[in-house]
């Protein structure tokens, strides 16, 4: 019996080097104006693999997403729900069709988001993609977008199949921190730069030496202004 999870590619196993700064970006509602998972959700279901009345699901779940932002329970359903669809199935034709999303990820980014991280980028910091969307998923938002690295929820899969569950933390909350730390060893953030529109982003926004908040949702714009944190709006 062989297990695996969902791995970044060989491309995207660099580590950042020493003294360089990292630049840490959410991907949903921050990078993207909504949700990774319903791009996913769409294109399972134009290749069949998902029906027409989960995807429904994900629509009304990604309606709740973008008006009210990633609390922890609408991230919970999130991940419960995709890992029910996925438990027990073939995995490769689900990797088949997340490995071409490329193009609509590139398409749905925000094009003042993605200046952002170019810029970044051509300061010679070491940009990060970061979401609780599944590991393979935000490798092709780094492949898309021109991060240097991503770090997402790996989803095992054991004999070819998917299990169901998680290996490590959800990517999500103080996860991602868990995360992050656990893809990228011990990472220097006193010096980072970190992008995020949601409050369950505070605990990786504190830790960051320059937390930045993006389109922010209610709770962390009030902890944005507090802190003194810059508060982006972007299109």
């Amino acid at each position: 019996m062989s297990t695996r999870a969902f791995a970044p590619p060989e491309e995207a196993t660099t580590a950042p080097l020493p003294g360089c700064r990292l630049a840490i970006f959410d991907l949903d509602r921050t990078l993207l104006p909504g949700s990774s998972l319903m791009l996913l959700g769409r294109a399972l279901h134009r290749a069949g693999c998902i029906k027409r009345g989960a995807l429904f699901r994900y629509v009304a779940q990604e309606t709740v997403f973008v008006r009210r932002g990633d609390s922890e329970p609408t991230a919970q359903r999130l991940l419960a729900a995709l890992l029910a669809e996925v438990a027990g199935r073939d995995a490769r034709p689900l990797l088949d069709v997340v490995d071409e999303l490329e193009g609509d990820l590139r398409a749905a980014a925000r094009p003042a988001a993605a200046w952002l991280l170019d810029r970044h980028a051509a300061a010679g910091d070491f940009c990060v993609i970061v979401s609780a969307s599944p590991q393979e998923l935000v490798d092709v938002a780094v492949r898309a977008l021109g991060a240097h690295r991503g770090v997402g929820t790996r989803i095992e899969i054991v004999d070819g199949r998917f299990t169901g569950r998680l290996v490590g933390a959800f990517c999500h909350g103080r996860g991602k921190l868990a995360r992050l730390w656990s893809d990228l060893g011990p990472a220097e953030l006193g010096e980072a730069s970190a992008y995020s529109d949601s409050a369950s982003d505070l605990p990786l926004l504190t830790a960051a030496g320059r937390p930045v908040a993006v389109n922010p949702d209610r709770r962390l714009r009030r902890a944005a202004e507090d802190a003194g944190w810059p508060i982006l709006r972007l299109a």
